[in-house]
């Protein structure tokens, strides 16, 4: 499929409306401040826009939701019709690499116009416009790219959700993607009147003194391989329900064995269902982690990438573990 140019995709915009704004499920800080920025954009454009959501996130993410209204975004309901978001023509898709990565909205968004707008390097360019910047460090870049092509102004919350989206996929300026225009793009949203400060304290605060709990059993878990350059960490699903945990709020705690001096893959194994294993990569400098994911149906970006896999707990540890080490 052809991959085109963020001015068609601009043109297109212009010269249509009623449009669906989706991301991938299980959705990161990227995808969040991707959809919320698409919707603000909209809004600025005067089109009719509504966010579809895979759970109810809004008590999470506050900071952008309190510029919404609730007619605003749709929550996915099992069992319930979508026949109500049937005036809306297009749909665009964020930060999603392949239709699969749409949950339960999957059959529904195809019967529609689909503008596909992402960063991961296996994007199948499954929209009938797609536009696939594997450089870009974040969907948020790509979306704060496209703005001079629509002549929006940055407001407070649109520059609030493209700094969220891109602090949260460069680990606030941390990882290996923080390329030099990710620094000048926070700098410009800093001056112009973005708290800058504020999302990043929200990106490194803790949901709820559950998590603390839930962190300290994972952290009890990890393990390092014998030559000190692969950590894991694990948490059963039996754990998870002794904390009685939102399992929603369960992210991120790949980063922990990532961050110990020395090691270039870190990974966790999350059980949030029986028999079906969350697993997350992270690498430091040279392992391609997202080849590893499609290994096992998952894909991603070379130093961060995840899949999901059903089967008994360590025996898929053990699998994974075996490919990591052929390539550590």
């Amino acid at each position: 499929m052809k991959n085109n140019s963020l001015s068609e995709i601009a043109n297109y915009i212009k010269d249509n409306d009623d449009y669906l704004i989706i991301g991938h499920i299980d959705p990161d800080g990227d995808a969040v401040g991707s959809i919320m920025a698409y919707k603000f954009l909209l809004n600025s454009l005067n089109k009719s826009a509504k966010i579809l959501l895979h759970s109810d996130i809004s008590s999470n993410y506050e900071m952008l939701f309190k510029y919404l209204k609730n007619h605003d975004y749709y929550v996915y309901k099992a069992n319930s019709s979508l026949n109500k978001l049937d005036g809306f023509s297009n749909v665009i898709v964020l930060d999603t690499a392949n239709l699969e990565r749409l949950g339960h909205y999957k059959k529904y968004i195809t019967k529609k116009y689909i503008i596909n707008i992402d960063h991961h390097q296996d994007n199948s360019c499954f929209g009938n416009l797609n536009y696939v910047n594997a450089e870009s460090s974040a969907v948020g870049m790509i979306i704060y790219k496209q703005l001079k092509f629509l002549n929006v102004d940055i407001k407070k919350e649109l520059g609030t959700a493209i700094a969220l989206a891109v602090l949260a996929d460069t680990g606030s300026l941390q990882y290996p993607n923080s390329d030099p225009d990710s620094f000048r793009l926070i700098a410009d949203l800093k001056e112009a009147g973005v708290d800058i400060v504020e999302i990043n304290r929200f990106l490194k605060s803790y949901p709820s003194v559950d998590y603390l709990k839930m962190l300290a059993e994972a952290l009890h878990n990890i393990k390092v391989d014998e030559k000190d350059r692969i950590a894991w960490l694990v948490l059963s699903n039996q754990e998870i329900k002794n904390i009685k945990i939102n399992i929603e709020e369960i992210n991120n705690l790949v980063n922990y064995p990532r961050d110990i001096r020395g090691i270039e893959v870190g990974i966790s194994f999350v059980e949030k269902e029986q028999g079906l294993i969350d697993i997350s990569f992270r690498s430091h400098s040279y392992l391609d982690v997202s080849e590893i994911a499609h290994k096992f149906g998952g894909g991603g970006h070379p130093r961060a990438a995840g899949t999901k896999v059903k089967g008994s707990l360590n025996q898929v540890i053990k699998n994974v573990l075996d490919e990591v080490k052929k390539n550590v």
